[in-house]
């Protein structure tokens, strides 16, 4: 049986995702994982050798497009995605997936978080399929397409009626949505908590030097430490570091780069208290936004090259 997937990323999902640098994002396009969501879930599904992918835009349609440009889907557009309910830009998507395919795997771009074991007992059933974790129903959902006809404005019953079934799962995943509140970070915990340790993976280190090294993992971590405590003395603790130590760093990376990082305030009995400057606060941004790019741009690179020893 021929089976592709319908990717429906046509809603507009608000502006509450933001980039490194404080800038708006497409919620498909949000990083997560190393890469993208939306291209995480694309490659998740070539994984389970499922194809043609098909995507239905709507909010955004071009700039998803070019985001997607080098990924070899099929996309359909919702134009009218703001007058739709989800139901109808399904049975939209749907329409268009009949001709392509006779079984498809249906994912809101949101749900992003479910394991290959689930995809592939999806692949495995016979009938039309709904995951469930704890007797709450899921994502990716596979529904049989051969055979059948719809009007693009009817609405699908998505608990499927006549031929399906429930797949009860142990993949709490298939329940989580980037939309929902805290969201990002439970998908975050999940994905991460799937990891693999036997599967290949690569360490990214960003060290800035001059004549010697001086800003680095360590340094940046204490410094947030720092930020957290309001004090040199609990962020050096929290390191498992003296206290000397921890003053010899920051003052390494202020005598190197000529600037205050932090604000002292001496005195008491617990060694006065320490804020980020606002050129500290600065630098550590560009710290953390330039590790994160190296990340997203050294994934890529590292499948190109191991992808094959997986």
């Amino acid at each position: 049986m021929k089976t592709g997937a319908l990717i429906i990323a046509s809603g507009d999902y608000g502006e509450e995702y933001r980039d490194n640098e404080g800038i708006p994002l497409f919620l498909p396009m949000y990083p997560l994982d190393g890469t993208t969501v939306i291209k995480g879930e694309i490659a998740k599904l070539r994984k389970a050798g499922v194809s043609p992918i098909v995507v239905l835009a709507g909010c955004h349609s071009e700039t998803l497009k070019l985001h997607l440009s080098h990924n070899n889907v099929i996309f359909m557009e919702d134009e009218a995605y703001r007058e739709h309910s989800f139901e109808e830009t399904l049975a939209i998507g749907l329409t268009g997936c009949a001709p392509l395919m006779e079984r498809v795997l249906v994912l809101p771009v949101e749900y992003p978080a479910c394991a290959d074991s689930t995809i592939k007992a999806l692949l495995a059933a016979e009938k039309s399929a709904v995951p469930t974790y704890d007797g709450q129903e899921g994502w990716p959902r596979s529904m049989i397409l051969s055979g059948t006809e719809m009007d693009p404005t009817e609405k699908i019953n998505f608990n499927f009626e006549t031929g399906s079934r429930f797949l009860p799962t142990e993949d709490s995943g298939v329940t989580y949505s980037l939309q929902e509140e805290g969201g990002v970070e439970r998908v975050t915990r999940y994905l991460k908590a799937r990891w693999n340790a036997a599967t290949l993976h690569f360490k990214t280190k960003l060290v800035i030097s001059k004549e010697e090294d001086f800003f680095g993992p360590g340094v940046y971590h204490l410094l947030q430490y720092i930020d957290e405590t309001g004090s040199i003395q609990a962020a050096a603790a929290k390191m498992n570091m003296s206290y000397s130590k921890g003053w010899k760093m920051i003052n390494k990376v202020e005598k190197e780069l000529g600037f205050r990082f932090l604000n002292r305030c001496n005195g008491g009995k617990n060694g006065g208290s320490s804020t980020i400057t606002p050129e500290g606060r600065l630098f550590m941004e560009r710290y953390h936004a330039m590790l994160e790019d190296m990340k997203r741009i050294t994934r890529g690179f590292f499948e190109v090259y191991f992808g094959e020893f997986q």
